[in-house]
């Protein structure tokens, strides 16, 4: 007779004959634990429902991606029952332990004039520059404190993006002025800045009555697509349905034609 807790002791070694990172098998064991009151119990002899009620116990109140990567730790365990002890005769897992769906977070936007407001309160020139390359350019944090004068002709912001991706985005009227304002307050382009302290402060003080959401950096880039452009390559997302299951709830109908036909 092999006993639950028998099984979990057994492979706990397994995993470090393998040689399998002290924390990774640490993780796995507290994972495991969820089934302790089963631990005297043979193999054999464990319902799926008992397997799911004591699962579940454990690890309902988590969210959706901790009650996963455990699920899948917990399957991992009794693959190893059927294929390397050989105790039962397939993993229960599937059918006792459903899955649980990640609800995708909702996203908050500002809106031109939130954004006009948090950038007038920006604590010194090189910080507005970057938040308004963000805002008015749809620049990732990175992006934005890495530009340079000379990535900035013809009209165009050339950058090169994720996957090392060269993409270039038309230079707006209204960063234009922004920069146009920062030359002339003798701004260093070597210290644009971003940090997420200075935008929760000059966010709160610009919009007192609050907004929904925390701020941050990529809310800047967000508000881009959903305030000005909201189009696929400019956010250089991989496809269009990515562009569309981010900002299609507030898409009107003028912006589902642009991006008609932009995508023909």
């Amino acid at each position: 007779m092999l006993t639950l807790g028998e099984a979990v002791e057994r492979y706990e070694k397994f995993q470090r004959a393998k040689g399998t990172k002290r924390g990774s098998v640490a993780v796995f064991m507290n994972a495991l634990k969820a089934f302790a009151p089963l631990f005297d119990r043979n193999v054999t002899e464990i319902r799926n429902s008992e397997l799911a009620e004591a699962f579940l116990e454990e690890n309902d109140s988590k969210n959706a991606t901790t009650y996963n990567n455990n699920k899948t730790i917990v399957s991992s365990f009794f693959n190893y029952l059927v294929n390397v002890l050989e105790a039962i005769p397939y993993n229960p897992v599937g059918k006792a332990i459903p899955k649980r769906k990640r609800v995708k977070p909702e996203r908050h936007f500002w809106t031109t004039k939130e954004i006009d407001r948090i950038i007038a309160f920006a604590p010194n020139p090189e910080t507005r520059l970057t938040w308004s390359f963000m805002a008015f350019a749809g620049l990732r944090r990175s992006e934005a404190m890495a530009m340079r004068p000379d990535k900035i002709h013809d009209g165009y912001i050339h950058i090169v993006g994720k996957g090392d991706k060269p993409a270039k985005i038309p230079l707006c009227p209204r960063l234009q002025r922004e920069i146009e304002k920062f030359n002339a307050a003798g701004g260093n382009w070597e210290k644009l800045r971003c940090t997420r302290e200075s935008i929760s402060k000059y966010s709160a003080k610009a919009l007192p009555g609050g907004f929904l959401g925390k701020a941050h950096a990529h809310r800047f880039r967000h508000s881009f697509g959903s305030n000005l452009i909201r189009a696929q390559t400019l956010m250089r997302h991989e496809n269009i349905q990515m562009t569309l299951d981010i900002y299609g709830h507030i898409l009107d109908s003028d912006a589902e034609e642009a991006i008609v036909k932009a995508f023909p």
